[in-house]
């Protein structure tokens, strides 16, 4: 445990215990570091993934709560091109009173008012800047303020806040959203009593993600010299 110490500088002043964090992979990134995500990152393991240091989650966490809170609920927007977060989307929505567009982002949405899925939002939440790029771009044309869970491999253009935090796993996005509307509910004086699990996606994988973890584990065989099954 004294690494994890080290990572969090101190327990008792977390928003969850360390375990909540710890066992659903909240700090795990991945082998790829941008520049602009290094001061986030704790050390790097002997496999090659990024750990992010988890008081700084912690922190961001915090803040953007606060922040959140500030907005009336129905000026806020999530979306989540990563299946994974749809669902923790929408229950923070419904919790909270956001609005949720938990499938595809539709190019138009926020800048064309001729389409059925126009909207707008004064600030915009994502899940992934990798996968909800139009999104934000759509965000930076009209000016409002962008939110993201950003993983190790995110370039934070026209991102102005960071949620630094593993945003590829069902769980941890799950808690991330999960903490946000517990938080802001408590700031607001408003009761929030619905468990973890109730956030966590029960979607299967991504075909594209079931793809990437078998050629990685055709090169770890191959690395190890066993014949493929």
């Amino acid at each position: 445990m004294a690494d994890e110490e080290i990572l969090v500088g101190g327990e008792e002043e977390l928003l969850v215990p360390l375990d909540d964090y710890l066992s659903n992979g909240i700090h795990v990134g991945l082998k790829y570091r941008t520049s602009d995500m290094r001061p986030f990152i704790y050390k790097i393991r002997p496999d090659k993934l990024c750990v992010f240091d988890v008081k700084k989650i912690d922190d961001r966490l915090r803040v953007a709560a606060q922040f959140l809170a500030r907005y009336d609920p129905k000026e806020i927007l999530l979306v989540s091109n990563r299946v994974y977060g749809r669902k923790s989307i929408r229950k923070f929505a419904q919790y909270i009173g956001a609005k949720a567009f938990p499938e595809r982002f539709i190019s138009g949405t926020l800048t064309n008012p001729n389409i059925e899925t126009y909207t707008e939002p004064k600030l915009l939440v994502v899940t992934d800047p990798n996968a909800d790029q139009q999104a934000i771009k759509e965000a930076a044309i009209i000016g409002i303020p962008i939110l993201a869970i950003c993983d190790t491999n995110t370039r934070l253009k026209n991102i102005d806040y960071v949620i630094p935090s593993n945003n590829k796993g069902k769980n941890s996005l799950a808690l991330i959203y999960w903490i946000l509307a517990k938080e802001i509910s408590k700031i607001k004086g408003t009761e929030f009593t619905a468990p973890l699990e109730e956030f966590i996606s029960q979607a299967e994988p991504q075909p594209y993600l079931l793809e990437m973890a078998e050629r990685q584990r055709i090169k770890r065989m191959k690395r190890r010299g066993k014949p493929r099954r």
